[in-house]
């Protein structure tokens, strides 16, 4: 009797081998993948089977290809919700991903014409700048420069933002509720510093989302810079039509 049974080619056994292993977790997000020759080694298969289904892996959208470096699994893209106002951290959480924070830089500085712009204040002023790395999942996914002024926020800086929410502590600490935000979003690439910190390569292309948040009584109580790496954000919002009676 004739044997129908499929059996698929060498490079797809490979692949859903190496997709069991991301789906599982043995393989993490943004962890390098075996080489060509390692996978060839491993399963004494040709460099030419072994690129394939590599290929396949990055086709499907499993990883992704470094140049120079190699295939790395596929990092987690994070949707950032323009139709809600909520802090980063919150809304990490509600799409199912762990968020931390490391801070890099906090302390009082006097505002520069841009930080005063966003601020909608003087040149001079003295305003809290607090420098975080947003992580989700462990990975970094922003680099978030946050301003407010000192006239609003006595003693600011005795709170740990790497545990503490900001908008929490804006909010229930010193009772600034917010009201509503206003966004701008540009292109940009990463300078060499901001790419080390993000773990990403100089010139890795970036959103940087500029926002400036107000309380009850229309005043603004903070102002932010984030960068946001390219492929691991994605921004969403709902366009309404304008209807007239």
């Amino acid at each position: 009797m004739k044997n129908n049974s499929y059996i698929p080619p060498v490079y797809i056994q490979i692949k859903d081998i190496l997709i069991e292993k991301i789906n599982s977790g043995e393989l993490k997000s943004g962890c390098q993948l075996p080489s060509e020759r390692d996978i060839s080694n491993t399963y004494n298969i040709s460099r030419m089977t072994a690129r394939n289904a590599l290929t396949q892996l990055v086709d499907l959208g499993y990883a992704y290809r470094v140049k120079g470096k190699g295939t790395f699994v596929r990092l987690p893209n994070f949707e950032r919700d323009f139709v809600k106002l909520s802090g980063f951290s919150q809304m990490l959480r509600s799409k199912g991903i762990k968020p931390s924070n490391k801070v890099v830089k906090s302390g009082i500085i006097e505002a520069d014409k841009k930080v005063a712009s966003l601020l909608e204040t003087t040149i001079g002023t003295k305003v809290y700048e607090i420098v975080r790395i947003r992580y989700g999942d462990d990975i970094p996914l922003a680099m978030e420069y946050s301003y407010l002024p000192v006239s609003l926020f006595d003693n600011l800086l005795q709170y740990d933002f790497e545990n503490n929410s900001l908008y929490k502590v804006i909010e229930e600490v010193y009772n600034h509720k917010f009201k509503y935000s206003k966004q701008w979003i540009k292109i940009t690439t990463l300078y060499k510093n901001e790419a080390r910190m993000l773990d990403v390569i100089e010139h890795t292309p970036a959103f940087l989302l500029e926002s400036i948040s107000y309380d009850m009584d229309e005043r603004v109580v903070e102002a932010t810079r984030s960068l946001n790496i390219g492929d691991r954000t994605t921004f969403y919002t709902e366009l309404w039509p304008n209807v007239t009676v």
